[in-house]
């Protein structure tokens, strides 16, 4: 079973390790970026996610609170953002995405909202179908290449 665990010191190490296969590095951005990025990222949630003491990888949320700095006028309303879900290339088919998406909607839910959105490449490979498959569609909004999905967080 999947855990979310706070990124330290002790463990910043395995966690900057863990890479995406050859084949999905062009949609994803690395976890050192993503380590990096979340420190200027406002209402921004950040975990390593490991199985017993192995870590399989990274999950990083946004909660769009009203003020949030970035939420434009058509944004969802009452909304998480999944900013990044890495699974390490060989965790990958075991079944920890689905279990990291468990994750995400907890979390949104904790926070009180019932919607999760998210950006996904447009390129060849993407998780597009990865993320419909737990209601997430595409809203029609492109930005940067990047498709926005939305969809309501389901009750626990």
């Amino acid at each position: 079973m999947i855990e979310a665990r706070a990124v330290e010191r002790s463990n910043l190490r395995t966690l900057l390790s863990l890479k995406v296969g050859d084949d999905q590095r062009h949609l994803v951005a690395s976890n050192a970026v993503t380590i990096a990025q979340v420190h200027y990222e406002p209402y921004s949630w950040l975990r390593g996610l490991w199985v017993g003491e192995e870590a399989v990888g990274l999950i990083a949320m946004i909660d769009l609170k009203p003020d949030h700095p970035d939420m434009a006028p058509n944004d969802p309303k009452n909304a998480a953002y999944l900013w990044r879900l890495m699974i390490a290339a060989a965790q990958q088919g075991k079944g920890y995405g689905r279990q990291a998406m468990g994750l995400a909607f907890g979390q949104a839910r904790s926070w009180g909202r019932d919607m999760l959105c998210l950006h996904v490449s447009e390129r060849e490979g993407n998780a597009s179908a990865f993320y419909r498959r737990f209601g997430l569609h595409p809203t029609g909004r492109i930005d940067d290449g990047e498709a926005f999905l939305a969809g309501p967080v389901p009750a626990s």
